[in-house]
């Protein structure tokens, strides 16, 4: 078995001029090397750089060492371009573009399914995005906000954060004439076959991925990624088996994330209770890639007849987001429950009163009241001894 090695751009956005692998080619121990094209297009030319971490190329070698080493002899010239990686700078006017052209449809891949359209937008903004997996709009915001009681109006930011899960992405590929076999940490067999197979134009009865165990995934392990292809490329290239797998910082850098968000809420309720209106509205970037949307929550979650939503992708020059346990959920259920925290307030309702009359969800209704059980009793004990327990 051999292993291998990505190389990745260290610089934001760049057009490559070009790759030197000569020295590495010459390194004692090395037995391929692939660098990395456009898949498609009529001319095969050297990828443009859009973010610091995107692979632009793979060696496989006897021993890991020596095919890090190989990647350092590797000379990459670039002709570096202006980049941009705040959100908000992001979408002002004169921003650099990430993307020149539309970028069509991209299916988030993970917990949801849904498919993003990239063509729509301007500059670095794709959307709005009007509706999700559960439908549009629904009823009348005006005469929801009218009929309103109480009206809270807020805006929440949450960051950007990253998979760590124990065992990194990753990939053993055996390529051989009859098909390839793939040892992947992977939550999705059938996806990264799919994937290969489509990769490769193989009927999919000649890719066979296997994983007995996985290290964590969190939902952003349903793919091949880029590291599946390399490995793939690499064992037919050198006729032998091929060991990849990301170290820590290309799982920061280039393996997925949860996207930022920068989310507005306004959300009405009558004096009972019960909810009138809820208008969300959400900018987010997941880097180079879309679905950064974080409006599913106050669709779904709490009972309301009116509801309106208007969700943005902002382009920017950083690594791609990904699936992570039913995406944009932890972002929007940060805004959604705090407005109804401050409704509770404002009502002189308990708010856990409040929301098992505008919660339908019955299994909703046991975890909190098993929650706050478990809270009362903690703090007791707090109260009791004059110290937080181990």
């Amino acid at each position: 078995m051999l292993y291998a090695k990505m190389l990745r751009a260290n610089v934001p956005h760049a057009k490559i001029k070009s790759i030197d692998i000569s020295r590495a080619e010459s390194l004692p121990g090395v037995h391929a090397i692939h660098i990395m094209h456009p898949m498609d297009g009529p001319e095969k030319g050297y990828p443009e750089v859009k973010y610091v971490g995107q692979p632009l190329a793979g060696v496989a070698a006897d021993t890991l060492d020596i095919a890090k080493d190989a990647i350092k002899l590797i000379k990459v010239t670039y002709e570096e371009k202006p980049f941009v990686i705040d959100l908000e700078e992001a979408m002002l006017e004169n921003a650099p573009l990430v993307f020149d052209t539309p970028m069509g449809e991209q299916r988030d891949g993970g917990d949801v399914g849904v498919v993003h359209d990239g063509s729509e937008g301007t500059g670095n903004l794709r959307g709005p995005s009007t509706s999700s997996f559960w439908g549009g709009p629904r009823g009348n915001l005006e005469k929801g906000f009218s009929e309103a009681d109480v009206i809270v109006e807020r805006t929440f930011r949450t960051q950007v954060h990253t998979h760590v899960p124990l065992e990194t992405h990753g990939v053993v590929i055996d390529w051989k004439p009859e098909g390839m076999t793939v040892y992947a940490s992977t939550q999705s067999t059938k996806g990264v076959r799919d994937e290969l197979a489509t990769y490769f134009d193989l009927p999919k009865s000649q890719v066979r991925v296997i994983c007995h165990f996985m290290g964590g995934g969190f939902g952003a392990k349903h793919s091949a990624g880029t590291f599946g292809p390399m490995a793939a490329t690499l064992s037919k290239e050198s006729g032998r088996p091929v060991w990849l797998m990301l170290d820590r910082q290309e799982e920061h850098l280039a393996e997925g994330n949860r996207p930022n968000s920068i989310h507005y809420l306004k959300i009405g309720a009558k004096k009972d209770g019960m909810l009138t209106a809820i208008q969300q509205r959400s900018h987010g970037t997941a880097g180079v890639a879309l679905g950064a949307g974080v409006g599913r929550i106050a669709q779904i979650l709490y009972e309301c007849p009116n509801f309106a939503t208007e969700q943005y992708d902002v382009l920017t020059h950083a690594g791609p987001g990904a699936a992570w346990r039913a995406p944009g959920n932890v972002q929007g259920a940060f805004g959604v429950e705090q407005v109804i925290d401050e409704i509770a307030e404002k009502l002189k309702i308990d708010p856990l009163t409040l929301r098992d009359k505008i919660d339908k969800s019955e299994v909703r209704k046991v975890e909190r009241m098993r929650g706050a059980e478990k809270i009362r009793m903690v703090s007791a004990k707090v109260r009791r001894v004059g110290y937080w327990p181990d």
